[in-house]
């Protein structure tokens, strides 16, 4: 599930989608759909859809020819977050969407391919600050910041309850999935502490075997910094390591190689290779 990034602009089918086209041709299958932007719905109804779609996939799996018993997530900035949050509240029982009618329908998924991660989105401009790093944007924090207009149009300081909602770190289990951090040490947008600590968090509560992180040298917060096909066959072993894996021990035979459910979130487009 590739989740665009954005929060309160993007699609399914910008140039972002091109990492996931890019494990595409290496043999995985891609779902791609959209999500609710921040002002068209208020947080948390942006984890719900994805949720949702994660239901969809696994409900509709034979007639799009996936299996659905190997999902994962993948996305890049606000995306990455909403992956973060579906995966990590999915695989404790929590932000569940208290009209949805499938709940006896699984949403955990499998795996995590996070690029530039947020999680405290209260602490973006402290982090900055500490790190010494002139942030690329000066209303982090304000209630028109991206964060801000994600929260209801209310500065982070106000909405205590929604910055905890919305912070993956809250949610990290011994049942969280595997996760694949990537993140450039030249991000003016994202501080690289703020995937750092989610990661930090994941380890500290699973095998320490559950976290991959990366920091891309001299890269920024822009896509482009990661569409390297080092860092896809980086991507690629980590999915063939933890969705073959667990496939392997399965004790009846599928006829898919695998699923990557890269979900670009609502009204989905399915690209299914078998």
């Amino acid at each position: 599930m590739d989740i665009f990034g954005g929060w309160f602009f993007g699609d399914k089918s910008s140039h972002k989608l091109e990492p996931a086209l890019a494990l595409l041709r290496r043999g995985f299958a891609v779902v791609s759909i959209n999500y609710s932007l921040s002002w068209q719905k208020r947080f948390p109804a942006q984890i719900y859809e994805v949720k949702s779609a994660i239901r969809f996939i696994r409900v509709n799996a034979e007639k799009y020819g996936l299996d659905p018993n190997h999902i994962a997530l993948m996305g890049e900035s606000a995306g990455a977050h909403l992956a973060a949050l579906t995966a990590l509240s999915a695989s404790c029982g929590k932000l569940e969407d208290p009209d949805e009618a499938d709940h006896k329908i699984s949403d955990q998924v499998q795996a995590v391919i996070a690029v530039y991660c947020p999680s405290n989105l209260g602490l973006i401009a402290e982090q900055f600050k500490v790190l010494g790093v002139e942030p690329q944007q000066e209303e982090f924090g304000e209630a028109d910041s991206m964060a801000g207009v994600l929260f209801g149009y209310r500065r982070a300081k106000d909405a205590p309850e929604l910055v905890q909602m919305a912070n993956p770190c809250n949610y990290v289990s011994p049942n969280s999935p595997p996760f694949l951090f990537l993140h450039g040490n030249k991000d003016r947008c994202i501080p690289i502490l703020q995937s750092m600590n989610l990661a930090s968090e994941i380890l500290h509560a699973t095998d320490g075997h559950h976290v991959q992180y990366h920091i891309v040298e001299g890269a920024g917060h822009n896509i482009h910094d990661f569409e390297r096909e080092d860092l896809y066959d980086l991507e690629s072993a980590f999915l063939k390591k933890w969705l073959l894996q667990s496939l392997c021990g399965m004790s009846v035979g599928l006829s898919f190689f695998t699923l990557l459910c890269l979900m670009l979130l609502h009204q989905a487009t399915f690209i299914a290779i078998t």
